[in-house]
């Protein structure tokens, strides 16, 4: 059996933009425990496995019921590997897979577990801000927990690009400061967190392209489509209102706190059962794992998280394939890592966002690359433009 340090490799659970994900197991103590194997270039130089080992030292003392707990961080090999928990459960894009959409309750429940786990990193001195939130790095637990994963990761990789002039993360998730390479603070977190529960709510994310370009000119200057007509009945207009302040462009604009959020969300709680992810014959998920979910047609009402009678539970992850939406447009999907370069502060659209992209697609070869210019001329058309908006929601 093959082993990274003193943990023995039960199996690949998946792979993702960041590294592999393998189910391990702690030599001497028997645990199971999670394996992140980060990927190879990140362990190339010294000042890089430094940045990472202090990174995960500070993120060992990061204990908080909706956080992953990290139990060690080593280097094996000259890789450069996290040691997790072990999470029985799913990830918050499997579950969206499954269910198309979430009612209210446990989209709201669910936002306000990851505002309390964002309370808690950003609370810290000096503050963690996760900088790639996302339905892949949230766990929703068979017993109804949920937690967030991979805080810190996101500002390794971006240090060791060597440039304070490129932001990583995705594309479908990034803030328009990330996307603009501004100095970022932890209300760049919480933009991403109103990305997350706009796609709960409504099954499908405020902005959606097939090119990067023209999604990342969406996220900069586009105004969220307010939510559809059947996803607003019984929604509290208090929930509404916090989504789209959470989705203003300025962070100024954003609440100031995740714990404000957290307090805000608080009435709306309900006595209903926490949400617990399908498993339907399904095993536990190691923590970090990204998994594909399939065909995601929306449902036209959406099912309580744990309804019996769904029609199939999404699978567990699966080999590394190629990186694609659900439609099978080539839209960027969740696990595509961007680096968005600024070396034109001009372009054609009113915000600033002229750059150079380099998107890195995981794919069954390998990672292919795509580069995109702003051209001085007639800017890239659109493969498509943001969901059409309904008339005028809540604000």
């Amino acid at each position: 059996m093959e082993q990274i340090g003193e943990y023995l490799v039960r199996r690949l659970v998946g792979e993702g933009g960041m590294g592999k994900v393998y189910e391990g197991e702690e030599r001497l103590s028997r645990r199971r425990v999670a394996l992140k194997v980060l990927r190879p270039e990140l362990a190339r130089s010294e000042q890089g496995r430094r940045l990472f080992l202090n990174e995960m030292q500070i993120l060992a003392h990061l204990e908080h019921p909706n956080i992953v707990r990290s139990l060690a961080s080593i280097e094996a090999s000259g890789e450069l590997v996290m040691v997790l928990e072990y999470l029985d459960g799913q990830t918050l894009r499997a579950v969206l897979g499954a269910a198309g959409r979430l009612p209210w309750p446990d989209a709201v429940r669910i936002a306000a577990s990851v505002a309390s786990a964002l309370a808690a990193a950003h609370g810290q001195e000096p503050p963690v801000i996760h900088r790639d939130l996302k339905p892949e790095n949230i766990m929703v637990q068979k017993d109804g927990g949920v937690k967030v994963m991979d805080f810190g990761i996101a500002k390794v990789v971006e240090a060791m690009n060597q440039t304070n002039t490129q932001s990583v993360g995705t594309l479908q998730y990034m803030s328009p400061e990330q996307i603009d390479a501004r100095s970022i603070d932890h209300r760049s977190d919480l933009y991403c967190l109103g990305l997350i529960l706009y796609e709960a709510l409504s099954g499908r994310p405020p902005f959606q392209s097939a090119s990067p370009r023209e999604l990342l000119n969406l996220q900069c200057t586009a105004e969220p489509p307010p939510l559809d007509d059947d996803v607003r009945r019984g929604l509290p207009r208090g929930v509404e209102q916090l989504l789209f302040q959470l989705l203003e462009k300025a962070p100024e604009d954003r609440p100031y706190l995740a714990q404000d959020i957290v307090d805000r969300l608080e009435p709306f709680q309900t006595a209903a059962s926490a949400p617990r992810p399908a498993t339907s014959g399904e095993h536990a998920t190691t923590a970090g794992a990204p998994q594909r979910t399939g065909d995601q047609g929306r449902a036209s009402a959406p099912q309580r998280i744990g309804d019996q009678g769904r029609a199939s539970a999404p699978g567990r992850a699966s080999a590394p394939g190629a990186a694609r939406d659900a439609d099978g447009t080539g839209a960027p999907r969740a696990d595509t890592i961007a680096l968005v370069e600024q070396i034109d502060r001009t372009r054609d659209v009113p915000s600033g966002l002229a750059i150079a992209i380099v998107v890195a697609l995981s794919a069954l070869a390998g990672l292919g690359t795509y580069a995109l210019r702003s051209a001085n001329g007639a800017p890239e058309p659109p493969d498509s433009v943001a969901t059409p908006a309904p008339p005028a929601g809540a604000r």
